[in-house]
């Protein structure tokens, strides 16, 4: 994994928490992000190496995106029934702009 690449998708929270609803998830923050910046996020999952580039790549956005709580974001509730962006039912965080 390169950091430099999250970087790069980090450099663009301000822009993309600002396009998103007043309560989200981290699952709609991946989608928004993802069709905004569709090139800096896939040069992002090529650079892990593994079986599982997805979820690699959002653990790391979504620890980047707790460094935001209590500034831009909060989290509203951890383990929130959501379904990921493959559509497949799951827990993400839930998250209110401040």
């Amino acid at each position: 994994m390169s950091d430099q690449h999250v970087n790069i998708l980090e450099s663009f929270f301000t822009e993309t928490i600002k396009k998103m609803e007043r309560q989200f998830t981290s699952h709609e923050f991946f989608q928004k992000l993802l069709h905004n910046h569709q090139s800096e996020y896939i040069a992002a999952l090529a650079s892990y190496s593994d079986a599982m580039p997805f979820r690699k790549l959002h653990y790391e956005l979504t620890q980047r995106l707790k460094q935001l709580d209590g500034m831009s974001i909060t989290v509203q509730q951890t383990n929130y029934s959501s379904r990921d962006i493959f559509g497949i039912a799951s827990t993400t965080t839930l998250w209110r702009k401040i």
